[in-house]
């Protein structure tokens, strides 16, 4: 049993961590657009956004790592109509995420 989770484990923890680092740069990035985070503007500005990158990210985290692992496990046992739609679900989640970060976060 413990062998035939190794792989999904693996993949999913592996896309979990990219996941984590990808979204706080994301994030991050969005909020250094905005006027808050200006040249001109108060030290204390910009400070809740390493905070809020590494809660933006996290929630990417999590939510890769659980439709991986689900995918994965649904394909491994045959579902793979099912794992398609699960993995399809990740993907169009991450693109909103990230539409929704990119034009509307300023």
């Amino acid at each position: 049993m413990r062998a035939k989770l190794t792989f999904p484990l693996s993949a999913a923890f592996a896309a979990a961590f990219v996941a984590q680092v990808e979204g706080m740069m994301v994030t991050r990035w969005a909020a250094d657009r905005g006027s808050t985070c200006s040249a001109t503007s108060p030290t204390g500005a910009c400070t809740l956004n390493g905070t809020v990158s590494f809660l933006a990210g996290t929630f990417f985290a999590v939510e890769t790592l659980a439709a991986t692992l689900t995918a994965l496990v649904l394909y491994r046992n045959g579902k793979r109509f099912s794992a398609t739609v699960t993995a399809a679900g990740l993907v169009l989640a991450l693109v909103v995420e990230h539409a929704w970060l990119v034009n509307y976060a300023r």
